[in-house]
């Protein structure tokens, strides 16, 4: 056995020996950093020594100190590993996090993560180094792609055990939120709806649909029955919800949805508009005040032509007048008007009418009419 084998197995055992009281009292593995440091420098010097394969084959001192490299390299597992490392995703923004730790003596520590395609692993396996307790992936795995991470603890030399998460694919994971920017405004019996996506898409990857939900409110409470909500999907963000009930307060509540991925995103804020008059009704309503207030004047004015007909008669026919000159000619006693009446009051007036003519018979007839008290000669 060469001197070089035995120092090594020698350290080995040293290490070994400090680091199994503590593990077997405390059920926490924490070596002396002092020694363990100076090792691992004399034991990577010495390694550089066995960099030929030749040398390798040959020295036994090379594969001992390969055995004491990495034996250090377990026995540095010491740090406490990340807890609650979840992955946390909304409308396709992704971050990976975790607990923060504390190392030796309370010192910051950093993080390393390490991902790759569940297709390809661990072929094309990738890592970052951060100091932050998370890693936001967004941009660097795309939201289609199924991936594994683990994450780790690094202090210098000193690492802790991996934590792995269970496969993640935005596509089946992310959390679609509900549309944006959600405004209503009031058109007669109509309500007018317009919104945004939940994010901005500037993909064709992403192809939105929507669903309107809708309902007369009817009480206080501005969730009503199954029964009652009516339903409308449109690809559009703006539709117009026709043909409500006029004066009636609807309520509104959208949700987004991905087809192709089957997605269905958060429902939104409840939204409450109360409709107004058409123009059609509210012409109609004028007419009809209008009209009422024509009839009613009719009214009132029969019933005081009615009550008050005998002063309405007198102010619109004064009491009749003989003229002047015909009082004047009445008033003078030398007119003989009233002798002329007598005289001619019980007088009978009769015509005669001869007709004479060639006939060969000249017969008379002679027609007394009282009728006419006219008397006819035929010659």
């Amino acid at each position: 056995m060469t001197p070089c084998a035995d120092a090594a197995r020698a350290s080995l055992r040293g290490q070994q020996g400090q680091a199994g009281p503590a593990a077997a009292g405390e059920g926490v593995r924490v070596p002396p950093l002092g020694p363990c440091r100076s090792l691992r420098e004399h034991t990577q010097m010495a390694m550089a020594r066995c960099a030929s394969p030749e040398r390798w084959q040959r020295r036994p001192c090379c594969r001992a100190l390969q055995k004491l490299r990495t034996a250090l390299d377990e026995s540095s597992f010491h740090l406490p590993a990340p807890q609650n490392v979840i992955i946390v995703s909304n409308n396709f923004q992704s971050t990976l996090k975790w607990s923060p730790v504390k190392g030796i003596n309370n010192s910051e520590v950093s993080y390393r993560v390490e991902y790759c395609s569940i297709s390809f692993c661990p072929l094309q396996e990738n890592s970052i180094n951060t100091t932050k307790p998370e890693y936001y992936f967004t941009n660097d795995i795309r939201a289609h792609v199924k991936v594994i991470f683990r994450v780790r603890t690094e202090q210098g030399e000193l690492k802790s055990d991996w934590v792995e998460t269970p496969p993640f694919r935005a596509t089946d994971k992310t959390i679609l939120g509900p549309p944006r920017e959600i405004d209503t405004a009031v058109e007669g019996n109509s309500i007018l709806v317009s919104y945004k996506p939940p994010f901005d898409n500037n993909s064709t990857f992403f192809v939105f649909r929507y669903v309107i939900y809708y309902w007369k409110k009817l009480t206080n409470k501005d969730q009503p029955s199954e029964d009652k909500v009516q339903v409308v999907e449109t690809s559009n963000t703006r539709h117009k919800l026709a043909n409500l009930m006029e004066k009636t307060e609807y309520c509104i509540q959208i949700e987004s949805v991905l087809p192709k991925q089957d997605l269905h995103g958060n429902l939104s804020y409840i939204y409450c508009k109360k409709t107004s008059l058409t123009e059609a009704t509210k012409i109609l309503t004028i007419t009809l005040v209008a009209l009422s207030f024509v009839v009613l004047f009719i009214f009132f004015f029969l019933m005081i032509t009615l009550k008050h007909s005998n002063i309405i008669k007198s102010l619109c026919h004064p009491p009749l007048k003989i003229p002047l000159h015909y009082q004047e000619d009445l008033q003078n006693p030398r007119m003989g008007v009233d002798e002329e009446f007598k005289n001619s009051g019980g007088e009978e007036h009769w015509d005669s009418v001869s007709v004479i003519s060639n006939v060969e018979q000249n017969p008379t007839v002679t027609n007394n009419t009282d009728c006419n008290n006219q008397e006819v000669d035929l010659l």
